[in-house]
């Protein structure tokens, strides 16, 4: 007897750990440079003239709620959720309807006058920021962000708002040649500094940048002067270096160009081809999964979950950049209508479903919305690839400019 009775309160248990709401977890920046997580507070090497992207998104608080209410919220059978996103919860329980909605966050990245940051806040829930780490005679810095979210709840007789707040900090270690006085992401120059020479590198690398810009937004036409005007900047770069070498031949100074202004754009080719595939690969599913669904009663837990579980798989497969792809290149096509998560009130990862009629009306709103969504969002991903591959044309005028320089060295990226 006394077996039985340890033995049903260690299954209460258990079925209390597994189904029972977790309390919201703390408010905290996550961070990622690339795919790479980076916890709060790393020491991250970098060396001059470094250029790379750190992501920044809240979690926890409030974010926690809206996005996973079946995880973060003490939903019974009698809730139901209307309608959810990344960033708006609408959910009704005893006849009552309920509300949830982000209306305001800002971002903050603050650093010293020794590195370059720019901000791109055009992401679902995220935030980027561009590092560039010039040549100065430092070997510590830092990057430290601030996230603050202004939350409104409504419950149709009252409204009151909440604010979420969180930090977090990386640092960074600088590495590089001593005896470089110059660098940028695409140019360094060693040796002795001269404020001619310096001149011309800002005006090549910005020229760089407005061809990188101009390929990256489809602008092809001005691209062609864009290239014959950094030409002339190279050429006229050359001559003055060979004439201050001649003069000088003990302090002399030596240039490096790295890469191509290309680069990125071709880069990007083979992450939007695999996007192009992939949506392919989904639209099969979709049908798959639609005539699996569509007159079939209400499923069982097992079959639920063996129903998502292929969505999740797929939406794993995507490249890790693929947000930021579609916000550069297909700005039509809205993350939150593509992944799963943002339709289902619980975390799929986690297997935990509370209320199976909900998670079923969930899945058939996704099923709906992607297979009216697909045929529209497959012909920009069309449109876009052909862009892209456009820029090849361009890339081989740069190609042919940077191989022909022989007064520096150029580092081909792409070898």
């Amino acid at each position: 007897m006394k077996r039985a009775v340890v033995f049903c309160f260690l299954l209460m248990f258990v079925f209390c750990q597994v189904f029972s709401a977790q309390p919201l977890r703390k408010p905290f920046v996550e961070l990622f440079i690339g795919s790479k997580r980076v916890p709060d507070g790393s020491m991250i090497e970098v060396n001059k003239g470094d250029r790379f992207t750190l992501m920044a998104q809240i979690k926890g608080g409030r974010a926690d709620f809206v996005q996973l209410p079946d995880t973060y919220a003490d939903f019974g059978a009698t809730a139901q959720v209307v309608s959810r996103g990344y960033n708006k919860l609408i959910y009704r329980e005893k006849g009552k309807e309920y509300q949830w909605e982000l209306t305001n966050e800002k971002i903050e990245f603050e650093s010293d006058n020794k590195i370059r940051l720019s901000i791109n806040s055009e992401l679902t829930n995220k935030h980027e920021v561009d590092v560039v780490i010039p040549a100065v005679k430092v070997d510590k810095s830092y990057i430290k962000i601030k996230l603050t979210t202004t939350w409104s709840f409504s419950d149709g007789a009252t409204t009151k708002t909440e604010e979420n707040v969180a930090e977090a900090v990386v640092l960074l270690k600088i590495h590089g040649n001593t005896n470089e006085w110059y660098a940028s992401p695409n140019l360094k120059a060693t040796g002795t500094s001269n404020p001619v020479v310096e001149q011309k590198l800002n005006e090549i690398q910005d020229s760089y940048r407005k061809i990188e810009t101009m390929l990256s937004e489809f602008n092809f036409a001005p691209v062609q002067s864009e290239i014959r005007s950094l030409q002339s900047s190279i050429n006229e770069l050359g001559s003055q270096i060979q004439a201050s070498n001649a003069k000088d031949p003990v302090n002399h100074t030596d240039v490096i160009f790295i890469g191509l202004p290309s680069d990125r754009s071709i880069s990007d080719i083979a992450g939007f081809q695999a996007l192009s595939e992939a949506w392919i690969q989904l639209e099969q599913l979709l049908n798959e999964q639609h005539d699996k669904l569509s007159n079939a009663g209400q499923l069982g837990r097992s079959e639920l979950l063996a129903a998502i579980k292929p969505f999740t798989q797929w939406q794993k497969s995507l490249p890790d950049n693929t947000e930021t792809l579609l916000s550069k290149y297909a700005k039509d096509i809205d993350w939150q209508t593509i992944t799963i998560n943002s339709y289902l009130s619980f975390n799929p990862e986690e297997e935990r479903l509370n209320n199976l009629e909900q998670c079923q009306a969930d899945l058939h709103r996704f099923l709906d919305n992607r297979q009216e969504n697909i045929a529209p969002e497959k012909q920009k991903l069309q449109y876009a690839l052909t862009r892209l591959q456009a820029v090849k044309i361009f890339d081989g005028m740069l190609m042919g400019l940077f191989s022909s320089i022989n007064y520096a060295t150029w580092e081909n990226r792409r070898n």
